[in-house]
């Protein structure tokens, strides 16, 4: 009876040593990797598109890239001739998962660029890192299907930009108010949000959208750095000076055509010719959440002095 029972034992541990060991997988150029979880769809065909779920990070645990960040998988395009050709590529593990499946694997960095990526290793890289991807088969789909889907995960994020951009409006609209009551300034709002104060009105032309105008500014963050200007003697003064900039002159542009932020194609037609102002520009009105250099960091107010120096006008205004 012990005798058996020991044999029912072993044959059950047997069991679930298969079990587990049939997780681990290879690929024909050899290629490990484990299914963490498998799905029920059917092989991907040649010409279909895998919509890829991925995360890689290397051995310190710095992840290099995850979908997750902004909620959009990866487009796989799956091409066999290509995808089998290419030894030691992670391709070839791309080649075998189906929708539904998760897999990890790990391998080294120099292979993942010179197999996958088919680059040289950056500089700052080390050669002997390991990354360890973690990548899931969200959904395949056909040309037709991809195309529908791109469509709407486009309709989807400019109608996430545009709900963020509001948020962030009414939150900058309420700092530059605390800002203005603190330092007792008067200042006068335009619809869109742009405060400004007239600091010299002019006697020319009034700038309209379509003019050709000449701007002389100069740039800073609200409570921050200055960052720009078309004035010699203030770049020198607030350590921004760069001979590449030469020469410091007016800056020239056509309003109302996109060549500038939206603070200023809306913030300059409150000038005429001559005029002076200071504008305080919410920041989905400037440069939003994109960092444009190491002042102007995402969401930054920006406060412009700014002189329109001359105006061209359309013949059409």
């Amino acid at each position: 009876m012990i005798n058996t029972l020991r044999i029912f034992v072993a044959i059950a541990i047997v069991a679930v040593l298969q079990s587990c060991g049939s997780k681990e997988r290879k690929t024909e150029s050899g290629l490990a990797y484990t299914m963490i979880k498998e799905g029920e769809g059917g092989p991907v065909e040649d010409g279909q598109y895998i919509l890829m779920n991925m995360q890689y990070k290397d051995e310190t645990d710095s992840v290099w890239m995850n979908t997750a960040d902004n909620g959009i998988p990866v487009i796989v395009p799956k091409n066999d001739s290509v995808w089998k050709a290419n030894e030691g590529s992670i391709e070839q593990i791309f080649n075998e998962l189906k929708k539904g499946d998760s897999v990890t694997f790990s391998i080294s960095v120099e292979d993942f660029f010179a197999n996958s990526v088919k680059a040289d290793l950056p500089p700052n890289v080390n050669k002997e890192s390991t990354l360890t991807f973690n990548l899931g088969v969200a959904d395949v789909l056909n040309q037709d299907e991809i195309m529908a889907w791109q469509q709407e995960m486009m309709k989807k994020q400019q109608q996430k930009q545009e709900a963020d951009a509001t948020k962030q409006l009414t939150e900058d609209v309420a700092i530059i108010e605390e800002y203005l009551k603190e330092n007792g300034i008067e200042a006068q709002k335009t619809e869109s949000g742009i405060f400004y104060t007239m600091e010299k009105e002019g006697t020319g032309e009034q700038a309209a959208a379509g003019d050709m105008v000449k701007v002389n500014y100069v740039g800073r963050i609200l409570n921050g750095p200055y960052f720009d200007t078309s004035y010699k003697e203030v770049a020198q003064k607030e350590d921004i000076y760069d001979e590449r900039r030469e020469p410091y002159e007016p800056l020239e542009f056509k309003l109302g055509q996109g060549q500038m932020i939206r603070g200023w194609d809306e913030g300059i037609p409150l000038l005429k010719e001559g005029g002076k102002a200071t504008l305080y520009i919410p920041s989905p009105l400037a440069y939003g959440p994109r960092q444009r250099s190491a002042e102007i960091v995402p969401n930054s107010i920006l406060v412009f002095d700014v002189e329109l120096v001359d105006v061209v006008k359309d013949e059409n205004n």
